[in-house]
């Protein structure tokens, strides 16, 4: 049996860390995990007390740069989530030019 995918966008198969912005947590932010990433969603794993429905916000950090993901939370199995993208935001930081 062939199986065949469904889905709008193709996923892609990654495992980079990111930071989960958790009200209450030291520095705001819990550590997590993306393993599969498309353009319209992903599947992070995170420690954080979210359910379906929720909004959840993704800080991808790079040096000199922060994308800020935020997306609705529409399964869960344990601490396995899978998100529905909804908004993005790139922040890049201006470093000091000396002469």
């Amino acid at each position: 049996m062939e199986l065949t995918n469904t889905r709008r966008f193709p996923r892609y198969h990654m495992h980079t860390p990111v930071f989960i912005a958790a009200p209450g947590a030291v520095d705001g932010v819990i550590p997590g995990m993306v393993s599969r990433l498309s353009r319209a969603g992903m599947e992070i794993y995170a420690g954080v007390n979210l359910q379906p429905g929720e909004r959840m916000e993704v800080e991808f950090r790079a040096p000199g740069r922060t994308i800020r993901v935020a997306g609705i939370i529409r399964n869960r199995s344990g601490f396995c989530f899978g998100l529905e993208i909804c908004a993005m935001k790139i922040e890049v930081e201006t470093v000091p030019v000396y002469s």
